[in-house]
């Protein structure tokens, strides 16, 4: 079969989890014997960048200009099959069977949680009341008054948005059994065969870790935002915890909008042994390190949590979104620890951290082997038979 991959930017591996899983499907589709084409809307200039075409708009709008465009290209090439790999965005719209012919299957492939933005509005929202002007204090307090009326209207957007969706493509591809139930709840449908709860693939190298050549590490690796991430919690974490462990030391590796406003944080909090490195390979911090940190909000399948577990890293994850547990077996190869607790994730790191070492050992080999030993190839095989459904 001929498939063409969409993203809004130039497919490259070395992008983003969405990127490199994208990319590891559509090798696996080469492999299968099926021909892959790539279209996005914006260049991304890098040697590893999959040779696209691009809409002529430079943007994914429904503009006559890309409609025209995407039709020629499906005709000349004969597209069986288009996997859309933006479909949280605008691009739904474009691509969708209100333009595209139903001779041409169509999936949507969501990357991230249905509705996690929305479950816990008010922790993502950043309106602080004190140490800001009294206008922007006021406005902060209207702001937080609106809230329940944004989450409902928020709420709406989404059943909109996924349902016309749902209405136009073929198949919706989600992270999980428990997205796939989420989607439905929110679209109000019962058992629908046209939802695929389909586990990404492993995009992570396992290698056999040296246990002794890591240090007293505790690392975080992500996005320096608020609304998601909320690194702002391992700040605190660590302020409880600095003291009881006088021997460890705290990496923030990562860039971000709230880059500048967490290193003002950590001073304001007196924080000790702990180092903003940036945007940086992350490879020798993870062989260094023994704890990983995550306190996002919301997630979908993070990838970082896979990523720390086969270099031997023990997770400790605030159980904050549905699919924290996809990987980490509490207290067996990391610990999920009380949602939004600040005081349960210091409690869990300062017992990890005094553990004896070869309590220790064996949790990271755990999380390790855990990482290892998942069958790729019978998680891409899924896709063969979401692909037989479509053309049978």
């Amino acid at each position: 079969m001929n498939i063409l991959l969409y993203f809004s930017n130039q497919l490259n591996p070395q992008r983003g989890g969405t990127e490199r899983v994208a990319c590891l499907l559509a090798d696996y589709f080469l492999s299968r014997g099926h021909v892959v084409k790539y279209m996005a809307s914006r260049n991304v200039d890098h040697p590893e960048s999959r040779e696209s075409v691009f809409l002529p708009a430079g943007d994914e709008s429904t503009c006559r200009e890309n409609i025209d465009f995407l039709l020629d290209y499906i005709k000349r090439n004969e597209i069986d099959i288009i996997i859309n790999e933006g479909a949280s965005t605008e691009s739904i719209y474009l691509f969708s069977h209100e333009y595209i012919p139903l001779s041409v299957k169509l999936i949507s492939h969501v990357h991230f949680d249905i509705t996690g933005d929305l479950e816990h509005l008010g922790r993502t929202q950043f309106l602080p009341l004190s140490g800001v002007p009294l206008a922007t204090s006021v406005k902060n307090l209207l702001k937080r008054i609106k809230l329940p009326f944004n989450k409902r209207r928020g709420y709406r957007w989404k059943k909109q948005h996924f349902g016309y969706m749902y209405d136009n493509s073929d198949a919706i591809v989600v992270l999980s059994e428990k997205q796939k139930e989420k989607l439905s709840r929110l679209l109000g449908i019962k058992d629908s065969n046209k939802i695929y709860g389909l586990t990404n693939p492993n995009t992570v190298n396992t290698e056999i870790f040296d246990f002794k050549k890591k240090g007293n590490e505790i690392l975080y690796v992500g996005r320096l935002d608020y609304g998601q991430k909320r690194v702002d919690r391992i700040l605190r974490v660590w302020k409880l915890i600095q003291h009881r462990l006088p021997q460890w030391h705290l990496t923030i590796a990562g860039f971000g909008p709230f880059k500048e406003y967490y290193e003002a944080m950590s001073k304001k909090l007196h924080l000790e042994r702990i180092d903003f490195v940036g945007q940086v390979d992350t490879s020798n911090y993870y062989k260094q390190s023994k704890i990983f940190l995550m306190t996002s909000n919301y997630e979908g399948t993070p990838m970082v949590i896979p990523e720390c577990m086969s270099h031997g890293v023990v997770p400790v994850v605030m159980n904050n979104f549905v699919d924290a547990d996809m990987y980490i077996k509490n207290g067996e190869n990391g610990f999920l620890t009380t949602p939004f607790s600040i005081v349960a994730m210091a409690k869990v790191t300062v017992d990890l951290a005094h553990m004896d070492r070869s309590s220790f050992e064996r949790l990271a080999t755990v999380a390790r082997n855990t990482i290892a030993t998942t069958d790729n190839n019978a998680i891409l095989r899924n896709w063969d038979n979401l692909f037989k459904d479509l053309t049978d």
